[in-house]
């Protein structure tokens, strides 16, 4: 039992009506049982000018495609939170939309997201039989969430990113180990195109296997990778590396 995926690395504009146009030529252009784009890519990463509406009309839209096609589709967006506004991931089903916020934002060089409120609480959506656990970004630098993932039983965790080149060594690093300590599928799905004073997205867009082996990965430019991802490979690679099997809760983390 597997999904197959396209890993949408395309570029993204300020526009949020020219986007949800480029999501939905992605799906209408492409096979697959599940479509990732990367963060607040339906408003542009670091544009400040939103209206949370926008994400209310793009999910409308894009719950019809899904329920027409049976697909889902995940998709960085900005969401409105009381009073401010969260960096969110919207995965969008035929029946549902699950919606996760942002827990850790990024406000070092060259980030700046001291607009968004951060989240609370991680969230895990099922899809074709696969269990799949949601981060943003930044997120993936604390292995807790992960980790928190696969002892809830994820076969999978999508990590979707606006990372710049600063951030490429530390992302290649520790994205395929997240899934190696975890035996989960990771799927990364970046942006790419220009950042900001002169800096670009990296890309790098991947899936790592629960083995936090390479299955497929785009280069520095737009590209859109179909791959797939089977639960039957994560249940082998459990067998492999019994990490899970063997944590323990007797230790006393005390000094």
């Amino acid at each position: 039992m597997g999904i197959r995926i396209a890993i949408c690395q395309i570029a993204g504009t300020s526009d949020p009506e020219e986007n949800l146009k480029r999501i939905e030529g992605a799906i209408m252009q492409n096979q697959a049982d599940l479509y990732v784009f990367p963060e607040l890519y339906l408003t542009g990463y670091g544009n400040s000018e939103f209206d949370p509406e926008d994400t209310v009309i793009a999910e409308n839209r894009l719950r019809i495609i899904c329920n027409n096609m049976d697909v889902a589709v995940a998709v960085g967006a900005p969401m409105q939170w009381y009073n401010g506004i969260t960096d969110s991931m919207l995965f969008i089903t035929p029946l549902e939309t699950y919606r996760y916020d942002k827990m850790y934002t990024a406000n070092f060089p060259p980030y700046d997201e001291s607009m968004f409120e951060r989240g609370h609480s991680p969230a895990m959506v099922e899809w074709k039989g696969m269990r799949i656990g949601l981060e943003i970004c930044y997120d993936v630098m604390f292995p807790e969430i992960h980790r928190f993932y696969a002892t809830q039983g994820a076969d999978m965790v999508i990590v979707i990113s606006a990372s710049s080149d600063s951030s490429k060594a530390a992302m290649e690093r520790i994205v395929p180990a997240r899934s190696l300590e975890n035996t989960v599928y990771t799927i990364y799905c970046n942006n790419v195109g220009p950042f900001r004073d002169g800096a670009e997205f990296f890309g790098g867009s991947a899936l790592y296997s629960p083995l936090g082996d390479e299955i497929a990965k785009a280069g520095n430019g737009e590209e859109i990778l179909i791959t797939y991802a089977d639960k039957g490979v994560v249940e082998h690679a459990r067998t492999v590396r019994p990490q899970l099997r063997d944590l323990r809760g007797d230790i006393r983390w005390i000094l």
